[in-house]
């Protein structure tokens, strides 16, 4: 009965973590779109704090092995727990892959905007004319 009190506290635990970085992935998207670099920041430096605790979490969890959701010992609310972990992590990858898709977009503008504004060296460019020739006899 503690080892199961145990693991649905890791497993509480583990979830109140991922909601917590599910609200983090919302706001860097948010912040991203409105393109404020100091607000990332500090979002990012809050981020590292949670990951710190969720690798606690981790290294918790790996002393006291789970057993899968559908075996017999597992209590109803650990089952549900585990469950709705497993919705969070998806729903977390999915926030993860918008983002890294809305920073790359991102990354395309500006490279393209710095083309715009960097002049382009004519030297550079072949010429699609071929050179003239003079005719020595002239």
């Amino acid at each position: 009965m503690v080892r199961q009190t145990s693991t649905l506290f890791l497993l509480s635990s583990l979830s109140s973590v991922l909601d917590t970085l599910i609200d983090t992935a919302k706001e860097k998207q948010r912040l991203v779109v409105e393109g404020d670099c100091q607000g990332l920041e500090e979002i990012l430096r809050k981020e590292g704090q949670v990951l710190q605790d969720l690798q606690t979490i981790q290294e918790r969890m790996g002393a006291e092995p789970l057993l899968p959701p559908d075996e017999s010992g597992s209590s109803e609310a650990q089952v549900r727990l585990k469950h709705d972990v497993a919705q969070k992590v998806r729903q977390l990858q999915m926030l993860n892959e918008q983002n890294q898709k809305l920073l790359s977009k991102s990354l395309e503008i500006v490279r393209y905007e710095l083309g715009l504004l960097i002049p382009q060296d004519d030297y550079t460019k072949v010429s699609k004319n071929p050179p003239i020739a003079f005719d020595q006899k002239a």
